[in-house]
C-alpha cells in the first residue's frame, strides 16, 4: 500500500503544478475541479482588505463557482435560498442578472453551488416543498446569458442538498448527481443518476441505487432529510450551526481515465466508486460506515480519497481499489470537505479548528515539536479553499494562514454563513459569502 500511495502522490504533485488535475481548469464546481480537491495552483495574498462587497444575495450555503464571458473575464456564479441563480461580474462585484427558478406554485430554494459545464452552461439544482411536506428536487441548464435551458425533477421525488458535476466523456457531456428517494416507511435509499446533456434537452441514461438502508438511520430519514434542508434554507443563517443543519455529499468524478471513476456517499450507509463505460454504471468497490453524517468525498493527489465524519473521523481510501489507507481523528465533526496541496498535506476544518496531516500515512504534520493544528474563531462547516500560498476558512472571520500556519491574518469585519465555501479566481483572487449574503472578493497577489 505504501508504494501504491506514494506513486499516486507524486502523480498528484506533477498534476497540481500544472494547475488542475482534469476537466477545464478552473473553480467551476463545489470545493474547486471534478475531484473536488479544494487546490488551486496561483499565487495569492492574505484575505485582509475586500477589494469589493456585492449586494446582499441570500445566499446561505450555495458556494461560488467561477467561469469566464465572452471577453475572458471572470463571473462568479451562485444560488440563493429565494432560488434565484446569480451571476455577479469579479472585476468589480455588480450583479449581472439574476434568474428565477421558482415554480408556479411551490416555493423552491437552492442550497448547493452550481456546476459549470464545458459549453458554459450551469447546472443548479433546486428543492421544493410539496404538500404533505415532501421534498422535490429539480436540476436546470442555464446559458451563460442567463436563459433557462432545461430542467429535469429527479425520479421518485429525489431529493438532494449537494452539487451536480458536469464533465465530457466520448464526445457526450454527462451530469452527475446524487439523490435520495423514499425506500421504506421512514426510511431512504441512496441513488447515484448519470444524465446526458443535449443542449436544450436532457436525458437519463443510468440510476444506480446505492442499497436500502436502516430507516432513520444516522438522521437521514424523511423527517431528517426536511429539518436538514429547513436548517439550510433560514436566512440569514443561523449563529452556531444547528445540529441537522448539513449538506448532503456532493460526487468525487475522476475524469481522467478510460473510464470515468465516480465516488459517492451518503448519510445513511454507504461510499461506493463506480466506473462509467458509456452506457451503465459499474461498481469498483464498496465501504459501508456507521451511519454518522459523512463530508464531500474529494480526490487528493490524484488517487487518495478523502472523506470526513460527523463523528471527528478523516478517512482516506485508494480511490481505485477502496482500500483503506489511513484514519485521523480530528476530536470533532468535519463536516467540510478535506482539501489537498501541492506539496501532499491534507488540510481538514473540524468545526472549530484547522489541522494539516501528512497525505502518505494521516500523521499531523509537526511544527516546533507540536501537531500543526489551529483554533479557528467560531463554528464552521464551510470547506477550506488552498492556493499555492495560504489556506483560506470563511467562518465567523474571514482566516487565512499560510501553508505551515505561522502566518495568518483575520478579517473581523467578515462574518461568514459557516456552510458556504471560498473560490479562488485564475489571478488569486478570493471570493467569500458573509453572512448577510454579500459576497466579499479578497485580491489575489498577481
Amino acid at each position: 500500500m505504501t508504494s501504491r500511495l506514494t506513486r499516486s502522490l507524486l502523480l498528484g504533485l506533477l498534476l497540481a503544478a500544472g494547475g488542475c488535475s482534469s476537466g477545464v481548469s478552473g473553480w467551476r464546481y463545489f470545493h474547486g475541479d471534478l475531484p473536488g480537491e479544494g487546490f488551486r495552483n496561483v499565487k495569492s495574498g492574505f484575505a485582509i482588505s475586500p477589494a469589493w462587497i456585492s449586494e446582499s444575495l441570500r445566499i446561505v450555503s450555495s458556494s461560488p463557482v467561477i467561469g469566464r464571458d465572452e471577453q475572458g473575464l471572470e463571473v462568479l456564479y451562485v444560488g440563493t435560498v429565494d432560488a434565484q441563480l446569480v451571476a455577479v461580474e469579479a472585476v468589480g462585484g455588480r450583479v449581472l442578472w439574476k434568474l428565477s427558478l421558482d415554480g408556479p406554485s411551490e416555493k423552491a430554494r437552492v442550497t448547493s453551488a452550481p456546476a459549470l459545464g464545458p459549453d458554459g452552461g450551469i447546472i443548479i439544482a433546486a428543492t421544493r416543498e410539496l404538500d404533505g411536506g415532501r421534498l422535490q428536487t429539480t436540476l436546470y441548464k442555464v446559458d451563460p446569458q442567463g436563459h433557462l435551458r432545461w430542467s429535469y425533477a429527479l425520479p421518485d421525488q429525489g431529493f438532494s442538498t449537494g452539487s451536480p458535476k458536469v464533465f465530457v466523456h466520448d464526445r457526450q457531456t454527462l451530469v452527475v448527481a446524487a439523490a435520495a428517494v423514499l425506500a421504506t416507511p421512514g426510511g431512504v435509499r441512496s441513488e447515484l443518476l448519470v444524465l446526458r446533456d443535449l443542449g436544450q434537452r436532457v436525458e437519463l441514461l443510468a440510476r444506480k441505487p446505492l442499497g436500502d438502508c436502516p430507516a432513520g438511520g444516522g438522521g437521514a430519514g424523511a423527517a431528517g432529510l426536511r429539518r436538514a434542508w429547513l436548517g439550510l434554507t433560514s436566512f440569514p443563517a443561523a449563529v452556531g450551526l444547528p445540529g441537522h443543519g448539513f449538506l448532503d455529499p456532493t460526487p468525487a468524478v475522476v475524469a481522467s481515465r478510460s473510464k470515468p471513476l465516480i465516488a459517492v456517499a451518503d448519510t445513511v450507509c454507504r461510499i461506493e466508486a463506480y466506473e462509467w463505460d458509456g452506457r451503465d454504471l459499474a461498481v469498483v468497490w464498496q465501504a459501508f460506515h456507521d451511519g454518522g453524517t459523512l463530508s464531500s468525498p474529494a480526490v487528493v493527489f490524484g488517487n487518495l480519497l478523502v472523506i470526513g465524519s460527523g463523528r471527528g473521523l478523516l478517512m482516506a481510501h485508494d480511490v481505485e481499489t477502496g482500500v483503506k489507507m489511513w484514519e485521523y481523528d480530528a476530536g470533532e465533526p468535519v463536516l467540510a470537505t478535506p482539501a489537498g496541496s501541492s506539496k501532499g498535506i491534507v488540510f481538514i476544518v473540524s468545526e472549530t479548528q484547522m489541522h494539516a496531516v501528512s497525505g502518505a500515512n494521516g500523521v499531523p504534520v509537526v511544527q516546533a515539536g507540536s501537531p500543526q493544528r489551529f483554533r479557528l474563531p467560531g463554528v464552521s462547516r464551510s470547506s477550506p479553499a488552498v492556493t499555492a500560498d495560504c489556506v483560506y476558512a470563511a467562518t465567523q472571520e474571514m482566516v487565512t494562514v499560510s501553508h505551515d500556519f505561522k502566518a495568518r491574518s483575520h478579517n473581523t469585519g467578515f462574518s461568514g454563513t459557516g456552510f458556504s465555501s471560498p473560490a479562488v479566481g485564475g489571478d488569486g483572487s478570493v471570493y467569500a459569502v458573509a453572512r448577510n449574503g454579500a459576497i466579499w472578493k479578497f485580491k489575489g497577489s498577481k
